[in-house]
């Protein structure tokens, strides 16, 4: 195979995310703040990054591609902690009769209904409906995107969409894709009981989701879904499968599950809306990365919200994920959620950005969200005059460039 003649990228400005700092009043200079920067990559990795003058020097007289991003605000490719982007119909008519303060017609059974019947044609479905929409996002920044499976809710589709996330996890024109089980999401509509449907999963649907590529195990502890109980028996199961564990924690209503989960030892917890002081203070002491949902605390007007400026103050970590789903989060572009994360959260464009790359990658345990000489070369070049502007321009695609694993995907007319 021929060698690809390596690739020298320019930029006004790049923020690394290398440097260690907790997050709380983190500052661009202390995530690593590179004015006239450059990085060369070769491959799919980064082989240098710093000053373009050094960066420059390193080369000397070798043969290299160029890519100048003039003024651009260079960060790390987004890293999305919290998706459901494996889903088929449309959920619309559920948004138009909460506007009017009417019940919802649809529901999540629809959607269970709708991803059944896709998934009976497996790779017309990914072609047709979930390519373009990783497409989609992958073309507003975001390069890794932790994918949950949880609209099928039966051993035949929880396997089949663990399959085509490990058949087009690597794929090189969608994010990478870090599989999530969900299949305690909701009842499906052949049970009744929370508890038959866990033991069903525990004999039938765990094992196989185990074997084709599970990484993450998740759940829906709330009340009216599944109790801290069964949620802890379901995650215990999971793990002794060997599967890490995250899971939807308190979301609209106080249950206990940041508690539980606290308890059995997660990496993550998501959304904790309406957790208690000593919640908050159990999960920064635990070192459990918050996954904060603000654009679902929008799209749904709920009152209460992630307690994120105390979860700093204790030292914990808050990543900012889209939790991109037809029913209570539409919201594919982190871009939009680190502008919600600094109006519902008060956090910095610093702490935002923190958010959606280390952060983020810290919960799934993943290498990314950072630029380093060795490192994945996913970047995003940021049409901003500053990097305090990130998270408060917003409602477009601010992405002039996206360059992941070291190819192009995505670049304005300009560059």
């Amino acid at each position: 195979m021929a060698s690809v003649t390596p690739l020298l990228v320019r930029a006004r400005t790049i923020i690394s995310c290398e440097r260690d700092a907790a997050q709380c009043g983190v500052t661009f200079d202390d995530l690593g703040r590179i004015d006239d920067g450059a990085m060369l990559v070769e491959g799919e990795h980064i082989a240098a990054i710093g000053a373009r003058a050094e960066v420059e020097r390193a080369i000397g007289s070798r043969d290299v591609r160029e890519l100048d991003l003039g003024d651009s605000v260079v960060v790390p490719g987004f890293v999305d902690a919290h998706a459901h982007p494996l889903f088929a119909g449309d959920r619309e008519p559920d948004f138009t009769a909460r506007q009017r303060g009417e019940r919802a017609p649809l529901g999540m059974l629809y959607t269970v209904e709708r991803t059944r019947e896709a998934l009976l044609h497996a790779r017309s479905f990914y072609d047709r409906i979930v390519r373009p929409r990783l497409q989609l996002l992958l073309a507003h920044g975001t390069t890794t995107l932790e994918t949950k499976t949880g609209y099928a809710l039966h051993k035949p589709g929880e396997t089949a969409l663990l399959d085509l996330i490990a058949t087009h996890k690597d794929d090189a024109d969608v994010p990478a894709l870090v599989a999530t089980f969900l299949g305690a999401h909701a009842l499906p509509p052949e049970f009744t009981n929370e508890k038959a449907f866990v033991e069903y999963l525990i004999d039938h649907v765990i094992p196989s989701a185990a074997s084709h590529g599970a990484i993450y195990a998740d759940a829906f502890c709330e009340p009216g879904f599944f109790s801290p109980e069964v949620t802890r028996r379901y995650l215990q199961a999971c793990r002794l499968h060997g599967m890490r564990l995250r899971v939807h924690c308190d979301e609209m209503s106080f249950g206990a599950a940041a508690e539980m989960a606290v308890q059995v030892g997660v990496d993550a917890v998501d959304h904790c809306n309406c957790i208690r002081d000593v919640d908050a203070r159990a999960i920064a002491d635990a070192g459990i990365v918050t996954v904060a949902c603000p654009a679902t605390i929008a799209y749904l007007d709920l009152p209460r919200r992630a307690p994120v400026r105390d979860l700093l103050a204790r030292g914990g970590t808050v990543a900012l994920a889209s939790d991109f789903n037809p029913g209570t989060s539409p919201c594919f572009n982190l871009q939009t959620v680190a502008y919600f994360g600094r109006k519902l959260f008060g956090m910095s464009a610093a702490e935002a950005l923190y958010g959606v790359t280390r952060a983020a990658a810290h919960s799934l345990r993943v290498d990314a969200g950072r630029l380093r000489a060795g490192g994945v070369a996913d970047f995003v070049a940021m049409e901003l005059a500053s990097p305090e502007e990130f998270g408060w321009l917003h409602g477009g695609n601010l992405a002039r460039a996206v360059v992941h694993r070291g190819a192009l995907v995505r670049h304005g007319e300009n560059v």
